[in-house]
């Protein structure tokens, strides 16, 4: 593909690959505020999140399949990246594409299969006894079976998107395509994935991918990286968002040379009256 099919390319995706983006943020909040865990307090840890499964289990199966949509919008939003930053001869490997189309699908899909599972074992806890105390945990731990494959695909899939989160915006940063802000608050939202934090993560994710989506439609505040318009890696101008424009004047403090102007004449100087002085020795 030359140079000119690949920015032709990159203007045609460019709308859908920002709306995938503002999408992704969108469902990434919703979920991390649809399930939130109730504290009993004495029951325990594991205990305590089962019989808050039960109680809202609409609402914990709701929270998986809204991530579960997110991570198929993060498909798309990672491939234009990929594609864009490969392009720029940024240093991505090209089976890293299929990186890009597994970890979102086994993201999505070992969301949902966890929390179906979860929730069937969530019932089996809150129908029986013991619960509280060290009883409750071993109980808990008992039930707590899931299958080693589920979890394996799921495990795989949660480090992988984690590690395009970190890998894309940091290559991106490097060629031109985002700024060094840009590209360090993707690694940490891409850590943030691994590491949850409660009410932080789907925050800093959501963020980066808004910020991102302005980018890929040119309305990120001052504009755009130069590298996005010629297709060649060029690092982002430091001390402002975005490159001047064609049109934009340019700062001069001298005189302008070269365009046929004349320049301005300096104002006589008006001379000064004669001191008393110097009329008395003349009148001498």
């Amino acid at each position: 593909m030359t140079r000119d099919d690949q920015l032709a390319w990159e203007a045609r995706w460019a709308i859908p690959a920002a709306i995938a983006a503002f999408g992704a943020a969108v469902l990434l909040v919703i979920s991390a505020t649809v399930f939130f865990p109730k504290d009993r307090q004495g029951i325990g840890r594991t205990p305590d999140l089962l019989l808050s499964i039960n109680d809202q289990s609409g609402a914990y199966l709701a929270s998986a399949i809204l991530t579960a949509f997110a991570a198929l919008l993060l498909l798309g939003v990672f491939y234009y990246l990929f594609r864009a930053v490969a392009a720029r001869h940024g240093g991505v490997p090209h089976w890293f594409v299929y990186l890009v189309y597994a970890a979102p699908v086994l993201f999505a899909v070992g969301s949902v299969l966890y929390a179906i599972q979860a929730t069937d074992i969530a019932d089996k806890f809150a129908s029986g006894t013991p619960i509280r105390g060290q009883a409750g945990e071993d109980r808990a731990k008992a039930l707590s079976n899931i299958s080693p494959v589920l979890i394996a695909a799921q495990t795989a899939g949660t480090v992988g998107v984690a590690f395009l989160f970190v890998m894309l915006p940091l290559r991106a940063r490097r060629v031109g395509l985002l700024t060094p802000f840009m590209g360090i608050l993707g690694a940490i939202a891409g850590g943030l994935i691994v590491f949850q934090l409660a009410g932080v993560s789907a925050i800093v994710q959501g963020f980066w991918l808004v910020a991102l989506g302005l980018v890929l439609i040119g309305r990120w505040p001052g504009g755009r990286g130069p590298a996005w318009e010629t297709g060649e890696a060029e690092a982002w101008p430091r001390g402002r968002l975005a490159p001047p424009a064609a049109d934009e004047p340019q700062a001069n403090d001298g005189p302008e040379r070269g365009n046929g102007s004349e320049p301005a004449e300096p104002e006589p100087v008006p001379e000064r009256p004669p001191s008393r002085k110097r009329r008395r020795k003349k009148g001498r």
